[in-house]
């Protein structure tokens, strides 16, 4: 049996930033942009020096800050598929018509200048002997993503859940669909609330408490899962991916 443990958690308080971090911030530029699905792009980002950029393990995310005086941040996932050692890409929502100010990154286009702040990997359970469970929805899945691919590299089997309002909003199914050789991949497109709920349950239930959950997409939807989740497995065993910078509120679904 082989346990190993892969530490460098996504907390979503953080702490504040202090001067240290600032100075240690890496001047990029946006290179290219392209859509991934409705509503979601990839834009890829590089070192303005054109240097090789740290690497980063599948499922990861990087804080991308866009005015480094304010220090406005944001965490967004990498996409392991895509990105190579001279280029970050990044999975983003932006809404095309403008009508949802709040999701969108307008300036996240092509020749603009950025910083990229800390890198952060996710917590990975590899044990043969432990069952891992992951939920996805909006860009989240490109977390989820890399973290399947670990487990699948590694052998381990996994059940995947990965929830979008219709398959033309399904981010990375291919990939997810490459996947479902070592692991079940199951794709959800237009449940409402209720639905949700049902189906994070009969994922869930029967779970032994060693059971690993890992999800992530909008705040509310993960919230969902933890209060599902905590009534099966050990809290420290609840992996959340925090992206962005929402907070929580009420979920609605993904119709």
């Amino acid at each position: 049996m082989q346990s190993i443990l892969l530490k460098s958690p996504i907390l979503e308080d953080q702490a504040p930033v202090g001067e240290d971090m600032r100075d240690n911030l890496l001047s990029v530029i946006v290179t290219r942009k392209w859509q991934l699905a409705e509503i979601y792009h990839a834009v890829e980002i590089q070192a303005k020096s054109r240097s090789e950029l740290p690497s980063f393990d599948d499922g990861a995310c990087v804080t991308i800050v866009l005015d480094n005086a304010a220090y406005k941040e944001r965490i967004y996932p990498l996409c392991s598929f895509s990105s190579q050692p001279w280029a970050y890409v990044i999975a983003v929502r932006h809404d095309d018509c403008g009508a949802n100010t709040k999701t969108a990154d307008p300036l996240l286009s092509q020749g603009n200048e950025m910083f990229i702040g800390a890198l952060r990997n996710p917590t990975v359970v590899l044990n043969s002997c432990t069952r891992s469970i992951l939920f996805s929805g909006g860009v989240g899945v490109a977390s989820i993503a890399g973290i399947a691919n670990q487990l699948a590299k590694a052998g381990q089997i996994f059940e995947l859940h990965n929830f979008a309002r219709s398959p033309g909003r399904a981010v990375f199914r291919d990939e997810l669909d490459a996947l479902g050789s070592e692991g079940r991949v199951n794709h959800h497109f237009g449940l409402d609330a209720d639905q949700v709920v049902q189906t994070i349950s009969h994922a869930m239930s029967p779970s032994h408490p060693n059971t690993q959950i890992y999800c992530s997409g909008p705040p509310a939807f993960m919230d969902l899962i933890e209060r599902q989740a905590r009534h099966w497995v050990y809290p420290d065993n609840i992996h959340r991916i925090v992206l962005g910078g929402r907070k929580s509120s009420s979920f609605t679904g993904y119709r």
